[in-house]
Parts: C-alpha cells; sequence; structure tokens
C-alpha cells in the first residue's frame, strides 16, 4: 500500500521546489539588504510562492485550489505571529525578511504536502457485496 502510494506519488513531485525555496530566501535578503524602499524584500518572496501556486494551478496538479489556499493563508499567518514574536532590535525590513520567510518556508511546505496527497478513487462497490442498509441482501 505504502509502495503503490510513493509510486503515484512520484508523478507529482517537482524537483524544483526546494531550489525554489532557496531562490525566494536569497532573493528576499538580497533586497532587503540592498535597502530599496520601492522593493521589499518580503514583498518579493511571498509574490515568488504566488507565481509558484499559480504555476501548480496552471499546470493541473492535484489538490491544486485547497493547496492554495492553504499556503497562501499558512503565508499570512505564519508571517504576522513571526512578526509579532520578533524582538524589537530588529531592523523593521529585516523583521519583515524574516517574518517572510518563514511564511513562504511554511507555505511552500503545505502547498507541496497538500498537491501529493493521493487522489480519491470513485468507489466501485465489490460483487456480491450488499452496499444496502439495514442488514438485510438487496439481491
Amino acid at each position: 500500500m505504502a509502495l503503490a502510494w510513493c509510486e503515484a506519488t512520484a508523478a507529482h513531485v517537482r524537483p524544483a521546489t526546494g531550489g525554489l525555496w532557496l531562490f525566494a530566501l536569497a532573493f528576499g535578503a538580497g533586497f532587503t539588504a540592498l535597502g530599496w524602499d520601492d522593493f521589499d524584500g518580503s514583498f518579493l518572496m511571498a509574490l515568488l510562492l504566488l507565481f509558484y501556486i499559480v504555476d501548480d494551478i496552471s499546470d493541473g496538479v492535484p489538490h491544486r485550489w485547497p493547496a492554495a489556499l492553504a499556503a497562501v493563508t499558512v503565508l499570512w499567518g505564519a508571517a504576522r505571529l513571526t512578526s509579532a514574536v520578533l524582538p524589537d532590535s530588529l531592523d523593521n525590513a529585516w523583521a519583515q525578511s524574516v517574518a517572510a520567510a518563514v511564511g513562504v518556508t511554511l507555505g511552500l511546505a503545505v502547498s507541496a504536502a497538500i498537491t501529493r496527497l493521493p487522489e480519491r478513487r470513485p468507489h466501485r462497490p465489490v460483487e456480491g457485496h450488499d452496499s444496502g442498509f439495514g442488514g438485510q441482501d438487496s439481491r
């Protein structure tokens, strides 16, 4: 059973997830380090996660809509919670970038986990098996 799930899941694995995650974090940290007021590193990290989600939706990945909703929700919630617990000693731009990095990391993890769930198959009754109610044979 587990082997069948792994084989079915292997068709949906996207090897670029880890590379995208590192790229998003490096990209956001780079823009934060440059200190440009027009481009916020945390915004760019979140934008790269949204591009990943839109790519999943356009590719027709299984469970794409629940994964997109969950990823955006986790991104927002994790970023808000992380920014609330960060110390005030951090610069505001770096605090936002750290919070966005946590949100993007958890958002990508949630999206990847949901899109790799096995697809539901329609239930087919087994021949000779009574699917009726009441404990009586419905033949």
